[in-house]
């Protein structure tokens, strides 16, 4: 069973360590078009340079965002 998880754009300014963690333990549990839907619904949040900042704050490839 997934669980839907919520984030707003103003936690996604400022990302702590502790949502680091958690984003990234949330997309290593998903798979196939789950982890790229949630993935897509995170760099939505980031705003503008939302790709880049998760390439480069979470360790995510751009070519599968």
């Amino acid at each position: 069973m997934m669980h839907h998880i919520e984030f707003s754009q103003e936690e996604l300014v400022n990302i702590t360590p502790a949502m680091k963690q958690l984003l990234n333990d949330t997309r290593s549990r998903l798979k196939g078009t789950d982890r790229r839907q949630f993935m897509a619904h995170v760099v939505l949040l980031m705003g503008k340079g939302g790709q880049r900042r998760a390439e480069r704050e979470l360790g995510w490839t751009r070519d599968i965002i």
